[in-house]
Order: C-alpha cells, then structure tokens, then sequence
C-alpha cells in the first residue's frame, strides 16, 4: 500500500483548507479503546521475498495528551494493542508465527477542522510474536501514519486511522505490520 499519497493528501488538505472558526478546544487528556484491523508481512531480510502473512483483529486502550495551538495541534499518544493472529507460511511449510501484541508510543501534528482533527503520527512500535517452536520474541520498530478524531461532544470524541509499522530482524524474519482502526475516547 502507498502511503505518500495519502501524507500527500493530507499535507495538501492541510495547506489548502480555509481558516475555520474554532470553536472545539482540542487541548487535554483523554483515553479510551480501540479495535483494529491488522495485517502482518514477513520477509526474509535483505529483500527476500515474503515468506508468511497473516490478518486478525486487536483490541486495546489509547490515550494522551493534546495541546491546541489554533489551527495546528501537537500531541503525544500511546497505544496498547492485545490479539492472537496467525502468520502462515506462504506455499505451506511449518515455520508459522502468531502476533500477540502492539505497544506503541509517538507524536502527533494536527490539523484543527472544528469538530475534526486530521493528523499524521509517528512513534516506536514494541511487538511479541511466538514462532512455530513457541518462542516468544520481542521487537520494536518505526510507526508511522495518519488519522482523523471527530468530537461528539465536550467529552467523547471517536475516530479512526491508518498506520504501519516496520520491524526490522524480527527474530529470522522482517516484519510489517498495517493496521486499520477505530476508536472511542473520553476527554478529562
């Protein structure tokens, strides 16, 4: 998938876009929960070709702090991903993986539309994966991408993005996971 057109996009509508009236105060703490749609490719490093890929759902807790400064909003994030997947050999084999887990932690630079943020994200991602012998491996890797926050009210705002991560010597393995997620959260 290519995400620099979507940063474009994003990028282009940010530069672009009329001052708005702003009226929502983006600024605070929040947290709440979140499931996510996941998918998983693992490579040989060095450019090999895929050997295992996998999908499932994960669920979770997000939180933060964002500071409005007008149009533009700076945050800090962090999320907390749990589920079990499969990564199965592709063309068959026996050297299949299961996914367990996504922590991750970054920055955000918003966009403030009134009742929508758009933002881009990056952080670091911390991974689990168990290998077809059930050892536990443990990685972390680059986060990157891009979402939307739409406020309800003074108080609950939900939303949705788009991001991946990339997992550099994952055990014998490369990884790149992209998930896809939504989420609800309450403002304090």
């Amino acid at each position: 998938m290519q995400y620099s057109r979507v940063f474009a996009a994003c990028a282009a509508l940010m530069i672009t876009s009329p001052a708005v009236a702003q009226d929502v105060d983006w600024t605070g703490l929040y947290g709440g929960v979140q499931l996510d749609f996941a998918t998983v490719d693992l490579s040989i490093p060095g450019g090999g070709a895929a050997t295992n890929d996998g999908n499932g759902l994960m669920y979770g807790l997000n939180g933060g702090y964002r500071r409005d400064l007008g149009q533009v909003v700076l945050g800090a994030a962090a999320t907390l991903s749990f589920g079990n997947f499969d990564t199965d050999p592709v063309g068959g084999g026996s050297d299949g993986s299961s996914f367990g887990s996504l922590a991750t932690v970054g920055v955000e630079v918003g966009y403030d539309l009134g009742d929508v943020l758009v933002y881009g994200e990056l952080g670091h991602t911390w991974a689990t994966r168990s290998d077809a012998g059930n050892t536990r491996r443990f990685e972390g890797g680059l986060q990157y991408g891009v979402g939307a926050d739409f406020m309800l009210n003074d108080q609950i705002m939900i939303g949705g993005s788009v991001s991946q991560t990339d997992l550099d010597n994952f055990g014998s393995r490369d990884a790149t996971v992209t998930t896809f997620g939504a989420r609800a959260a309450l403002r304090f």
